[in-house]
Parts: structure tokens; sequence; C-alpha cells
């Protein structure tokens, strides 16, 4: 499995997110119970490719409420 690597969604080319659907919905993920993530695959060929975009409105100083993971391999079947 690739790693995780997430930036700043002002950085996120929006083509990069075409085709991919929703699979999951997470909310409640940081302290104040008021982050979610949601997690986006698409499938090519037999391998099934995630990207994760987290949403966190509680965030440090010099951080950003909005990140998107760079693609990575979910699954190969």
């Amino acid at each position: 499995m690739a790693k995780k690597v997430f930036r700043d969604y002002a950085e996120v080319n929006e083509s990069m997110m075409e085709g991919f659907t929703v699979a999951k919905v997470s909310i409640g993920i940081n302290a104040e119970d008021s982050g979610m993530m949601l997690e986006l695959e698409r499938q090519i060929n037999n391998v099934t490719i995630g990207i994760d975009v987290i949403y966190n409105p509680v965030c440090e100083e010099g951080e950003t409420p909005f990140m998107v993971s760079e693609e990575y391999v979910k699954c190969i079947q």
C-alpha cells in the first residue's frame, strides 16, 4: 500500500479527482466531533485507487482546514 501524503486543498488540481465516487463518510473525526473525512475511490482494471478528503474546522494556526491526500492503492484484486 502506498503511503498517504496530504496536501493543502489550494494545491490540488481538480482534474485529479474526476472519476472518483464516495466510498465512505466519517464524521466527528477530531476531538470536538466537528471534523469529517470522505474516502473516495475508483477502479482501474483490477486496482482500487483511493483519495481521502479531510475537513477539520478546528485546526491549529498555520494549518489548513481542508486537506486532500494524493492517490494511493487501496486494493489489488
